[in-house]
Order: structure tokens, then sequence, then C-alpha cells
């Protein structure tokens, strides 16, 4: 016989309350870590040249007179147009027809009345077949 297999080495588990802990640590330290360097960038103004002169512009600008009120007919709005709706008509549903019978030779007393009218010659799987002996067996009646 084989001998036993070695024992597998023992591992760590980890339970959902410890992996929720680690996760929310590691969340904190990276807003830390995030507000810090974000904070140290906007907390120091860039320093003005000072070769560079302020520029001073002024504009000119007028106020217009005000406007005397009419008295006019008042100006006709257009009324809103009707539109159709958004919802589509029904679709009519088709009808149900039924299917029409097939149609079959009549049917005769024997094979040689059905040759004499003109049929004949009814293979397997025909609804004719049925209704004469196939005395030799090959899946053809009145031949």
């Amino acid at each position: 016989m084989y001998p036993p297999p070695p024992p597998s080495p023992q591992r760590h588990r980890i339970s959902a309350v410890g992996i929720v802990l680690i996760a929310s640590v590691c969340l904190l330290l990276g807003c830390a870590v995030g507000a810090g360097v974000a904070g140290s960038e906007t907390a120091k103004p860039a320093a003005a040249p000072a070769s560079v002169a302020p520029t001073v512009t002024v504009t000119e600008t007028t106020t217009a007179p005000p406007v005397e009120a009419t008295t006019s007919a008042p100006v006709a709005t257009p009324s809103p147009r009707r539109t159709r709706s958004a919802v589509p008509k029904p679709r009519p549903k088709p009808r149900k027809t039924a299917r029409p019978a097939p149609r079959t030779d009549p049917r005769f007393a024997t094979c040689t009345a059905a040759k004499a009218a003109g049929y004949g010659h009814y293979r397997v799987g025909e609804p004719e077949y049925e209704w004469y002996e196939d005395r030799d067996g090959d899946g053809v009646v009145c031949e």
C-alpha cells in the first residue's frame, strides 16, 4: 500500500468582518493621502513675475433711452397645433381560417373500378392506399 499523503499546510482564513475592516482602512488611507496631495497643490499660490506691470482696461458704456409704452393693437399669438397621438394604432388581428381538407380521389369498390375511371397507382402514405388491398406487398395499389 501507499503511504498516506503529507498533511496540507494550514491556511489562514479571514472572516468577513476582517475583510470589511481591511477594506475600510485602505479606503481611509487612500482618502487621506489624496487629500494631502490635493491640499498641498492648492495651498501654494503661484508667485507673479516681478517684471510684468499690471494692465488697466477702460471700456466706455452707454445707456439706451427708456422705451415709451405705446397703445397699439395686441399682437396675436399663434395657437398651438394639434398633433397626432404618439400611441400607434393597434394592428388588425389576422383572421383564423380553417385548413382545407386534403383532396382525395373518389372511393371505388375495387381497384378495377378505380382504374376504369382513370384513377390508380396509390403509394404508401397516400390516404387512398388504405382503401385497397396491396396483394403483392410492394407499397403500390391499383397498378
